[in-house]
């Protein structure tokens, strides 16, 4: 991206809708969301959503071949989750080094550059890149299960189990839809957020008043 995402945020704060539209599906790719990116894709105008779709392929099959600029930080990120699993660790903390330099609001690739800190006990210096993540992504389960880790390792028992609970409890909870412009969660229709069990019951207790009534 380099210079392309403050410029698309400008572009957005200016009322741009399609640079509003990009910023979300750059926040998708961020989280890891490639069939929400794909399906979303669909709504841009056929030259843009063909290019979007081309990217996510190569995302998902060969992002080394990737050359896009929208797709950069999220390319250098899935290439140094590559290089930690292949054991390429100082490749894999410059991937992730460039993936922020390219974007800074790239929760997972301040995550992974955490966890290669907390590999080499730089306790503090993980502890603010995992802080920094969640900031940007609190809803993310996987940056409190890092937080539980490394709280482990400094001894702080409270600060662990709190952190594993949280991850737990996001884990267990339903998929939270973001708003397209400005990227908070939005509230489902309170018909969505009632389990189904509580509608089955009230309608029971409905028709038991109604056929009880005089």
């Amino acid at each position: 991206m380099g210079g392309m995402l403050p410029d698309l945020e400008a572009k957005a704060l200016a009322g741009d809708a399609e640079a509003q539209a990009l910023l979300h599906f750059l926040r998708l790719l961020r989280r890891k969301e490639y069939q929400e990116a794909r399906a979303y894709a669909e709504g841009f105008p056929e030259e843009l959503r063909d290019r979007l779709l081309a990217g996510l392929s190569l995302l998902e099959e060969a992002p080394e071949r990737l050359e896009d600029p929208l797709f950069a930080a999220e390319r250098e990120v899935l290439l140094g989750v590559r290089a930690v699993r292949e054991g390429r660790r100082e490749e894999a903390e410059a991937r992730f080094q460039k993936a922020l330099a390219l974007d800074p609001h790239h929760h997972r690739a301040l995550s992974n550059l955490g966890n290669l800190y907390l590999e080499r006990g730089e306790l503090e210096a993980a502890l603010d890149l995992y802080q920094r993540a969640l900031k940007l992504a609190p809803e993310d389960p996987l940056i409190h299960e890092n937080l539980a880790a490394l709280y482990k390792k400094k001894g702080d028992l409270d600060r662990m189990v709190a952190h594993m609970k949280q991850a737990t409890r996001l884990k267990m909870r339903p998929p939270v839809s973001l708003d397209p412009l400005t990227g908070k969660p939005q509230r489902r229709p309170l018909h969505r957020r009632i389990p189904l069990w509580v509608w089955v019951f009230l309608l029971t207790l409905l028709a038991y008043l109604l056929l009880k009534k005089p």
